[in-house]
């Protein structure tokens, strides 16, 4: 994954889980991502894949779009073709 792409991805995670008011380690604790993986993911020093991105959503009880870039949410003229 492009080190920009992973940034976003990490900032987004980091400030949903402050919006939530949660800790990295309820994070991990809830989704069974071992805490010094899902640290070192936060730091973007590793990418999160899709199935960890759904498990912080469900955690979080948020909307896994959240999370992703926006490029990675398709457009209306893309979703009407």
């Amino acid at each position: 994954m492009a080190t920009d792409t992973r940034r976003t991805i990490a900032a987004a995670v980091a400030f949903e889980i402050g919006q939530a008011d949660r800790s990295k380690r309820w994070l991990s604790d809830r989704t069974g991502i071992p805490y010094s993986t899902l640290d070192r993911k936060l730091k973007a020093q590793v990418d999160f894949n899709f199935s960890e991105l759904f498990l912080i959503a469900e955690a979080l009880r948020i909307e896994p779009s959240r999370l992703t870039p926006p490029e990675f949410v398709p457009t209306r003229e893309a979703v009407a073709s």
